[in-house]
């Protein structure tokens, strides 16, 4: 294995490159984030990239075996010569050319059954092959000239050709006898890989993006490895692990902080926000402001106001962008968190209108995209291309207690390069909400699955 490094804009740039320059068997290894250019090679005015560690095999030079001439080459009269069957020849290339992975045994054995009717065929002179390829038949009655057809050119003919069966087979025998795999050891292994694409398919990952990982899991370990269920999990670990970008807790601004909670309704973003603002102004000691510029959920409203009340945090109910401007400038909190009211992701217009407030930030600000775990994947694709144009920073996952999946969640965010920051598993405040953390990300969809 040769190990290389890939520069390159954002994590999903950086694998595209290196599928497009080393292949599906570049295993990708870790990724980090590091600065590039800047004046005077300095980090001033320095760009962030992402730099992809990953392993390549070494490309070995494979020298074909020397095919031994055929001696079908048999001669019916002076001018006509019956050709060599194609499928014979096919056998005798291709166990010339490929490795013993490249064979698919139930293929082997057909072709070699059809050799061998072939040759019942030649051993019988009243049977002939309904092949057009192969149809002694056909040239003997085309021939011009009278032709041999006695018992003695057939047997020299069924010689020939079981001959080259037999070479056949002993080729074939040797690459199949280099395996040390029982046929008990090789049903364990597809089982083992057979769960695997299930937990992917149980997460909601596409078809070929379940391929590629399985695919990635097998060139990341030993032949031998793949007969252990436990290594191949691990390796799985490893590889959905590299998906998942966590940003760790909020952490407060030079000045103030503003935190901006946008999504799709009833994803449950007012209580994660009550959550976040008990964490923060309860056991961490900060100063957090709640205001919420969600004017269509009276019901939204009140709750927060309830919570705001019980933790003793200002609230301020904003119906327009000046008055919301004037809020954020004249706060002298910490940590100002904003409550948006839910948006269809299929409604531009309103999303356009939570834009807007967030265009009159000039603070530290972060916006934060509040997605259920128990959302269909073509939706949650559709979420993410909608709310996008805010610019969002990170996901928070809501609703884990509710589904045994959160697979979806992962591949869409990873897609779009989007961070996660917490999950949420049920409605108490403060306690159902963590941090997010890529190792127990993945434990939660391996352990659901399994």
């Amino acid at each position: 294995m040769k190990y290389l490094k890939i520069i390159a804009e954002n994590y999903n740039e950086a694998m595209k490159k290196l599928r497009i320059e080393h292949g599906d068997e570049a295993i990708p290894i870790s990724h980090k984030y590091v600065k590039q250019g800047g004046f005077f090679n300095s980090k001033l005015f320095a760009k962030e990239v992402v730099e992809l560690t990953a392993a390549v095999k070494e490309k070995k030079i494979f020298q074909p075996q020397v095919v031994k001439k055929s001696t079908i080459d048999f001669i019916v009269d002076d001018k006509t010569e019956i050709p060599k069957p194609n499928n014979i020849q096919d056998i005798i290339n291709r166990a010339s050319v490929l490795s013993k992975e490249d064979f698919n045994i139930d293929s082997i054995k057909k072709s070699i059954d059809t050799a061998n009717d072939n040759l019942n065929s030649f051993k019988n002179p009243e049977i002939f092959p309904n092949s057009d390829d192969f149809s002694a038949k056909k040239i003997i009655e085309s021939s011009p000239e009278p032709v041999r057809n006695n018992s003695d050119d057939n047997n020299t003919i069924a010689a020939n050709i079981e001959r080259e069966v037999n070479e056949i087979k002993a080729a074939l025998n040797k690459l199949l006898d280099g395996s040390s795999k029982s046929s008990a050891e090789i049903v364990d292994e597809d089982r083992n890989f057979t769960a695997v694409r299930d937990i992917l398919r149980s997460n909601d990952f596409d078809p070929e993006e379940c391929e590629i990982i399985i695919k990635d899991v097998k060139n990341s370990i030993s032949k031998e490895d793949q007969k252990d269920k436990y290594k191949i999990e691990k390796s799985l670990k490893d590889i959905i692990k590299n998906k998942i970008i966590t940003t760790g807790p909020i952490k407060k601004g030079a000045k103030k902080k503003v935190i901006m909670f946008i999504g799709p309704t009833g994803v449950g973003k007012t209580t994660t926000m009550a959550k976040l603002g008990a964490i923060n102004s309860l056991r961490e000691g900060k100063k957090v402001t709640f205001i919420t510029i969600d004017n269509y959920r009276i019901a939204a409203t009140e709750q927060l106001k309830k919570y705001a009340e019980i933790m003793r945090i200002p609230i301020h109910v904003i119906s327009d962008q000046r008055h919301f401007k004037e809020v954020i400038e004249k706060e002298k909190s910490d940590i100002i968190m904003v409550d948006t009211s839910g948006r269809s992701h299929n409604n531009e217009l309103k999303i356009s209108e939570i834009k807007s407030f967030a265009e009159n930030i000039e603070y530290d600000f972060e916006k934060i995209l509040c997605v259920s775990a128990n959302t269909k994947k073509n939706d949650l694709k559709d979420i993410f291309r909608a709310f996008d144009v805010i610019k969002f920073d990170s996901v928070i996952i809501t609703k884990v207690d509710e589904t045994s999946f959160i697979g979806n969640v992962i591949d869409v965010a990873d897609k779009y390069n989007k961070p996660i920051s917490y999950f949420t598993d049920g409605q108490e405040v403060p306690n159902d909400i963590h941090i997010a953390n890529s190792d127990e990300i993945v434990d939660i969809i391996i352990r659901n699955s399994n």
